[in-house]
């Protein structure tokens, strides 16, 4: 499995080198172009698992690729790839299960003004985020420790709710209701809870099937619905705004790293359906290096959750508008 990683990982590398660099003739200039750029490379790998009293299973890998230097006439460029998937189960409820691949091209990275482009291809089953491709370009305007960007972002992105247009729905009086409703809003049916299951509910068809058809009881709208009647919502194309203000600056000859940065991203056709990001590293380094402590915290909004009541069908409850992390980490070197 290493063998394999290593060998995907020199594959990258050879295919990006070879797409940004231009193939020149004589050996000299190759030599001094080379020198005009640094490459970082980095292979990230963990697993754990516990049985028995506790029944853990946790899976991350990631790859992250940057080439930092000069490309042709270009000073100063900024290229990076990104990979990175986690898995995480606990008394098998998934509480982490998410992936992002990331590619970002920033012109005059380190200049007073800088375009870039961007591509992010994603998903977070947590939040019922099935998936999410955005692609764009912006530019970043500022000078050290100070930053603004702005991108304008083609989305589209899928989320996991249904459609009820084409479902009959009647109140507990017997009338009909129409709508458009959540799945995840309501509490599915059990037919052991009922006498006369096969009776009431019109249209079952165990004694064919060999199963109960599943009905769902919409308590905050006091209506039922077919869940098999109904489809899942297609995903949404949109465009976003996306505006980040970044204070970034460096104590103590390097010592102290302090990285602090916030994303808005409201849609182009509806501010009140925004996101928001507040990302904040900082990392120490104390006894010529011995000892490094770095502090990561990252907190994300999402509007769509505020104050609607939508059930996550893996954990059984709401979906909450914020998700929260935090990590202290210590490295020791000797």
């Amino acid at each position: 499995m290493l063998t394999s990683i290593c060998f995907r990982k020199l594959l990258l590398m050879y295919f990006v080198s070879s797409f940004i660099y231009s193939q020149e003739s004589e050996s000299a200039e190759i030599s001094m172009e080379e020198s005009a750029r640094e490459l970082f490379t980095s292979v990230d790998i963990s697993y754990s698992k516990d049985k028995g009293n506790t029944d853990y299973l946790s899976l991350y890998y990631g790859i992250n690729f940057t080439l930092i230097g000069d490309v042709g006439p270009v000073t100063d460029t900024e290229l990076m790839f990104s990979f990175n998937k986690s898995d995480d189960q606990l008394d098998g409820y998934p509480f982490s299960d998410d992936q992002s691949l990331t590619l970002m091209f920033d012109m005059w990275a380190n200049q007073k003004f800088s375009p870039f482009l961007f591509f992010q291809k994603s998903f977070d089953n947590i939040i019922g985020l099935e998936d999410r491709l955005n692609y764009g370009l912006g530019a970043k305007i500022g000078k050290n420790p100070f930053s603004l960007s702005y991108a304008f972002l083609f989305e589209k992105e899928d989320y996991l709710f249904y459609d009820y247009t084409d479902s009959l729905a009647y109140n507990l009086d017997g009338s009909l209701l129409t709508g458009d409703y959540y799945p995840t809003d309501s509490i599915a049916l059990n037919p052991g809870d009922y006498d006369y299951w096969d009776y009431y509910y019109y249209g079952d068809t165990v004694w064919v099937e060999g199963s109960d058809s599943v009905y769902y009881s919409y308590t905050d709208s006091a209506a039922y619905y077919y869940y098999t009647d109904s489809t899942e919502a297609k995903a949404d194309e949109f465009f976003r705004h996306s505006i980040r203000p970044k204070v970034k600056f460096k104590l103590f000859d390097g010592s102290l790293v302090f990285d602090y940065r916030f994303f808005y991203k409201p849609r182009v056709d509806d501010f009140d359906d925004y996101l928001l990001e507040h990302e904040l590293k900082i990392s120490l380094a104390t006894f010529y290096e011995a000892l490094t402590i770095e502090l990561n915290y990252t907190n994300k909004y999402n509007s769509r959750y505020d104050g609607v009541r939508i059930i996550n069908p893996q954990t059984f409850m709401p979906y909450k508008a914020s998700d929260e992390s935090m990590y202290i980490g210590f490295s020791f070197m000797f």
